[in-house]
């Protein structure tokens, strides 16, 4: 078990983690640049002190304010994968990943490098130095020398920042392979979401020094606790609203923003509620062809920005908005649009077209993909 409870008085807030993690499992850091992420790392690393709290990684004690228990980083068994990897320039890379072996023998020095250099692809390059090599062998060079050290807690700090999108792409296979194999706990700070899905299961929500959300990577994304939480993790259309009628699963939310009645899940008692829904959730048709069994939450409405995706393209619309009895005026919100979504190639297109600048569209919201908390 990791327990983490540390807080750190910093120029703009103040850094406050609560963190419990079963050992063997894999934690993702996610939030904006400047919220705290790599300074939480480097505490848990022991490279920098917290100012007061405890961390304690099984039976070991890194950190105790109260009993002036701080172990210094080297003495942590802790495996550190910096974001400009750190290598020794003066060091061939072989001499670089055997660096923290001085404790053992030459021969299980030599044994285990030669061992890690053939499970990350690096034979061939053992007498080249750092500054001779691609910046995606430079990767798998600081990762060499980060597990070879056999480290109880892996702590990665935005390890793939630096690299363009094929070796990225290579380098993410490897550190999955690495998680797989790796019997010890991960940690990983990134700003990507879809970093943190693809190489982790648990994902903390960072934002101004304190974990506002910590769930599995199906609990943040459908079960978003708040409006930062849904905007960090991908939902662009969010919006405020109040319930105006209930009815046993469902109820009707009226959205000023859109001109519109919802129909939401009815799983919330507060009547002044925020939704939101992600692009990919929505549902856009041409607005000739809706389906018959979506006609709820189906509204027309126009194509006034697209931009083409490699597999479809993400378009934003604006509504149509119709007279109620909540609203008598037809202009359009302040925004140039009201709605985001991501429509995959073909995707109710029977002539194989994708949506160009204004088109008419028919938008629908699933139920099912609303998700709700209260304002």
């Amino acid at each position: 078990m990791i327990e983490i409870r540390m807080s750190k008085t910093l120029e703009l807030f103040s850094l406050q983690v609560h963190i419990d993690l079963s050992e063997g499992s894999s934690l993702a850091l996610v939030g904006h640049s400047g919220c705290g992420k790599s300074m939480t790392l480097r505490m848990i690393a022991g490279l920098e002190q917290p100012d007061e709290g405890y961390i304690k990684v099984g039976d070991t004690v890194f950190y105790d304010s109260s009993e002036r228990t701080f172990i210094q980083a080297y003495q942590r068994h802790v495996g550190f994968l910096f974001q400009n990897y750190a290598l020794f320039p003066h060091l061939t890379v072989e001499q670089n990943i055997a660096f923290g072996l001085n404790h053992l023998s030459r021969l299980e020095r030599r044994d285990k490098v030669h061992s890690m250099m053939e499970r990350l692809r690096l034979i061939g390059l053992e007498k080249s130095y750092p500054q001779y090599i691609s910046g995606g062998q430079q990767q798998r060079v600081a990762m060499a020398r980060t597990l070879v050290t056999d480290p109880a807690l892996l702590l990665l700090d935005e390890p793939f920042s630096a690299l363009d999108s094929q070796v990225k792409k290579k380098l993410e296979k490897e550190v999955i392979d690495v998680r797989n194999a790796f019997s010890g706990t991960m940690i990983l700070v990134t700003h990507s979401l879809e970093e943190a899905f693809r190489l982790c299961s648990t994902i903390a929500v960072m934002d101004n020094g304190k974990i506002i959300q910590l769930g599995t990577q199906d609990k943040i994304i459908h079960q978003p606790v708040n409006r930062t939480v849904a905007r960090l993790t991908g939902t662009e259309n969010i919006f405020d609203g109040t319930v105006t009628k209930r009815n046993g699963k469902t109820a009707k939310l009226w959205v000023e923003e859109l001109g519109c009645h919802l129909t939401i899940p009815n799983t919330l008692k507060q009547n002044d509620l925020s939704m939101g829904i992600r692009p990919a959730r929505l549902i856009v048709e041409q607005a000739y062809f809706t389906r018959k069994e979506d006609s709820v939450n189906s509204f027309s409405g126009r194509i006034v920005q697209n931009i083409p995706t490699p597999d479809g393209q993400i378009v934003f619309i604006q509504l149509i908005r119709q007279p109620t009895s909540l609203t008598n005026n037809l202009v359009h919100s302040q925004r140039d649009y009201d709605l985001q979504a991501y429509v995959p190639l073909n995707h109710g297109r029977s002539d194989n077209l994708v949506f160009q600048l204004g088109d008419p569209c028919q938008v629908i919201f699933p139920i099912s993909e609303i998700v709700l908390w209260p304002q």
